[in-house]
């Protein structure tokens, strides 16, 4: 089943783009395959542990550009991973024949973990790694041996993700206390007895520990400037940590324009208000580090209760279901765009397993503890009250407990078989201990599900401020609802936009009039329709006038308005409306691809904002002062399409492209060669000049007199540096990888 999972979500997860925390770890990755070491790192908000961006850019250098490998070599580890569960569990109890393959069981359908297989992110290997170690920490008998392999492993695990760096100390203690209660067999020899010494298992596992680890900070502190033992990510967390309990409200907005300020790229506003001496911009990390942590630390020391209760509310968030967190793929879930089977596996192998596994796995560990004395109890607490005590402290995301999710999973197993069938057991529950086990168990459960949201006091129609499981709207029962109420809406939108792409407009006419439609297509579909069946005056009328789409800042509606004012002739109106900010920093290009058919034209002015329609796989446009006149460019990437409407004249034509090739010098010797194709068939190519702006001539087949002339450009490409990264903040295509390939001024098609 666990496979199947997996498989059945290959290629089927429904992103809208990269996620959290991708961007980052693939763009530092493609400069680490590209043989750039981690510099992209020293213009990026912070620094990150080695170890996935090492794995990542493996995959980038042995098989180039394409995800799949990664998301292969992650399948297999997130399966080794149920294997390890399995291994975990039936040391716990050999004689509970069920647990270890129940616990594998609700580890392999756990819909995250699926997930995660197919996300760039370090879960599944951070996973691997410390289930690993676990492992190796509670094998028996316990030797040097193996405490060098668990600290290896927690060593790598660290280097993978630093929140385990504060856990380190706590298990070399548990390791050296559990060392000096096993008792030796009486028949084995002293110099047995000295082999297997704490002192040498505590100094094996620390020795294993420091070798893995030191490397990396001698290497972080030579390239950032001064010492970095792991990362900085931990320094810009506090920050963020300390001024959400500051200022009362949860944004990074301030906290991402101190870092940039420290960076010295560009910021919304000069920063005033700080808690210590702002320094300005810094000249590496390290300083960064450093003056991240003196704000942070200042501002928690200003308001020390507001931080205490930040981060019990913290506490409280991290057991919640945040539905739509970046890491469930569920966002525009109102427009239908979830299909039902992805709706009802997050429901029921996500939400609804973590709801009923959390508290029952607080039992078993209660149960357990009063029962066993197995190792894998007293290291599980351990692990458990070191991330609840952590996470809490800096911010709480539905994806921090997912180290917790294994060893809940093995104790609510525990828990049922016990119950069940363990009537000695049952006897238990009237002791304190367990008692308070149950309260604790209640209490998560209240807290994970909500069903008290049901009884919240709130304004007809009003959301719930409580919701989680249960519960009215943003509850996870309640969107589970909405989403699948809205997916027969979402497919009416689509038919409607192939009639649309195929010209088909009686067709689409029907389905604007049948309905149900999605809130987009409801809006702008009339319109699109009158426009394409040639009525101008009426398309416009049914949409919002200039100023409601300004105020409302409508990308679809003035994307869509501008087209039809440019089909119009009014080019000025039209211009107007689409270089207006929040059209901009949308660059809608692709949604535009799709569903406009733009006025005839034979020349593209790229980063113009009237190329909108004409143009896709190209960036937002920007603007060049270094060369007389000044111009706008765009970058496009591998696999830019341009379309001229209506421009073949039936008789061989030229395409001339201006472009430039400058940027490449930061990256390679030489500009790559541009292939140029028209129906998937290369007719000619040019290679963009590394010192100037340069225009290029290709010839062009005949086609049909009156048909569209539709390129591709294939062409290689480079990922910037990260303040190009950076500069995205604040737009709705935060956290994008940019993947360079030609930049352009315009394109043309010409006659002889």
């Amino acid at each position: 089943m666990s496979l199947s999972l997996r498989l059945l979500l290959w290629g089927n997860i429904p992103r809208t783009g990269l996620i959290a925390d991708e961007g980052e770890y693939l763009s530092a990755a493609q400069w680490l395959a590209d043989g750039r070491g981690f510099d992209w790192y020293q213009g990026y908000l912070w620094t990150r542990a080695p170890l996935y961006p090492l794995f990542v850019a493996l995959h980038l250098r042995l098989f180039g550009a394409t995800l799949d490998p990664i998301y292969i070599s992650q399948l297999l580890l997130s399966m080794l991973n149920v294997g390890l569960v399995f291994l975990l569990a039936r040391r716990l109890a050999p004689q509970l024949v069920l647990l270890a393959p129940l616990s594998a069981l609700l580890a392999g359908i756990y819909m995250p973990f699926a997930l995660y297989s197919q996300t760039l992110l370090s879960e599944t290997l951070f996973l691997t790694l410390l289930l690993g170690a676990f492992l190796t920490l509670i094998a028996a008998p316990l030797s040097p041996r193996r405490a060098a392999v668990a600290g290896m492993l927690l060593g790598l695990a660290t280097l993978t993700r630093s929140i385990t760096l504060g856990f380190l100390p706590v298990v070399a203690i548990w390791l050296f206390l559990r060392s000096r209660t096993i008792q030796q067999p009486a028949t084995q020899t002293t110099l047995a007895t000295r082999h297997h010494s704490p002192i040498k298992i505590l100094a094996l596992f620390s020795a294993a520990l420091a070798l893995t680890i030191a490397p990396w900070s001698f290497y972080n502190s030579r390239i950032y400037g001064g010492p970095v033992l792991i990362d900085t990510s931990g320094a810009f967390n506090l920050l963020l940590g300390a001024r959400t309990a500051y200022d009362g409200k949860r944004s990074d907005a301030d906290v991402r324009d101190f870092m940039l300020g420290l960076l010295g790229q560009p910021i919304s506003e000069p920063i005033s208000d700080t808690c210590a001496p702002y320094p300005g911009p810094l000249a590496n990390q390290s300083a960064r580090q450093s003056a991240l942590t003196r704000e942070g630390l200042c501002l928690i020391v200003a308001k020390p209760v507001a931080f205490a209760s930040k981060s019990l509310s913290e506490l409280i968030d991290l057991f919640q279901i945040n539905y739509t967190g970046a890491e469930r793929f569920t966002n525009g879930f109102s427009t239908g765009r979830l299909a039902p089977a992805y709706l009802i596996a997050l429901f029921l192998l996500d939400d609804t397993l973590y709801v009923f596994s959390l508290p029952l796995a607080i039992l078993g560990w209660m149960l357990a503890r009063t029962q066993r004395n197995s190792p894998l109890i007293g290291l599980t607490g351990l692990w458990w009250i070191y991330n609840l005590a952590v996470a809490p402290l800096l911010f709480a995301i539905n994806r921090f407990r997912q180290p917790l999710m294994p060893f809940v999973f093995i104790f609510a197993i525990w828990a049922i078989l016990t119950l069940s069938h363990d009537r000695h057991v049952r006897k238990q529950l009237a002791r304190p201990f367990i008692r308070l086990g149950a309260i604790l168990a209640l209490l998560l459960f209240l807290i994970a599900a909500t069903p008290h949201a049901y009884l919240e006091p709130r304004a007809a129609g009003a959301d719930s401020r409580w919701a989680s499981y249960l519960g009215p709207y943003p509850s996870s029962l309640a969107i589970t609802g909405i989403a699948l109420a809205a997916r027969p809406r979402y497919e009416q939108d689509l038919r409607f936009k192939a009639a649309l792409q195929e010209q088909q407009l009686e067709r689409a006419a029907n389905i604007l009039a049948s309905g149900p439609l999605g809130l987009d297509t409801s809006r702008i579909g009339p319109a699109l329709l009158a426009a394409r069946q040639g009525h101008p005056a009426a398309a416009l009328a049914l949409l919002p006038n200039a100023e409601q789409i300004i105020e409302q800042k409508d990308v679809l509606a003035a994307v869509v308005r501008a087209d039809i004012l440019r089909s119009q002739g009014d080019q000025r109106a039209a211009l107007a409306t689409l270089s207006a900010r929040f059209v901009d920093d949308a660059n809608p290009v692709a949604w535009a691809w799709e569903w406009l058919k733009p006025a005839p034209t034979t020349r593209i002015n790229l980063g113009g904002s009237l190329d909108i329609g004409y143009i896709n796989g190209c960036y937002l446009g920007e603007g060049d002062t270094t060369i007389t006149p000044a111009a706008n460019f765009r970058w496009c990437t591998d696999g830019a399409q341009l379309r001229f409407p209506a421009a073949a004249t039936g008789s061989p034509q030229t395409l001339v492209v201006r472009a430039d090739g400058r940027a490449w010098r930061t990256y390679a010797t030489t500009p790559p060669i541009v292939h140029v194709l028209i129906d998937g068939r290369e007719i000619g190519n040019f290679t963009p000049t590394s010192d100037t702006v340069s225009e290029f001539s290709i010839a062009l087949p005949a086609r049909p007199a009156g048909s569209d002339i539709e390129i591709t450009l294939h062409t290689a490409t480079f990922v910037p540096d990260a303040a190009r990264y950076n500069s995205q903040q604040g737009q709705s295509v935060v956290g994008q990888v940019q993947r360079l390939g030609i930049r352009l001024d315009w394109a043309e098609v010409r006659n002889p």
